[in-house]
C-alpha cells in the first residue's frame, strides 16, 4: 500500500480517526483523515477512511469522489506491487463501496 514510513508516521492519527468513525463522530474523523492527506496525499488508508466517514455522514457524492481517487491510487500501487494481498483486498472493498453508493445515488 503506502510506504511503511507513511503508515508509521500517521499510525496514531489514523487510530484516532478510526476510533472517531467507530464512535459516530464522522466530522471529527473526516478532519483527521483530511489532515493526513494534506501531509501524505497518497495515503490510501486515510483516503479509504475519509470515504467511509463521508458515506456515514450522508455525503455520498464526496464519498464516491474519495473512493474513486483511492481506487486510482490502489491501481497505481498494484502496478508497482502486483499481487499484493492488501492492495487487492482494498481494491475489492473500494469497488463494493462504490457499487453501493452508485446504486443509491442513481
Amino acid at each position: 500500500m503506502v510506504n511503511k514510513a507513511q503508515t508509521v508516521d500517521h499510525a496514531e492519527e489514523l487510530g484516532r480517526a478510526w476510533a472517531m468513525h467507530r464512535n459516530g463522530n464522522q466530522n471529527g474523523a473526516a478532519e483527521i483523515f483530511k489532515n493526513i492527506l494534506i501531509k501524505s496525499p497518497s495515503n490510501l488508508d486515510a483516503m479509504y477512511g475519509l470515504g467511509l466517514a463521508q458515506r456515514a455522514a450522508g455525503q455520498n457524492s464526496e464519498a464516491i469522489e474519495t473512493f474513486d481517487k483511492a481506487l486510482a491510487g490502489v491501481h497505481t500501487e498494484l502496478q508497482q506491487n502486483p499481487g499484493e494481498d492488501r492492495l487487492e483486498i482494498l481494491e475489492r472493498m473500494l469497488n463494493q463501496r462504490l457499487a453501493e453508493l452508485r446504486a443509491i445515488t442513481k
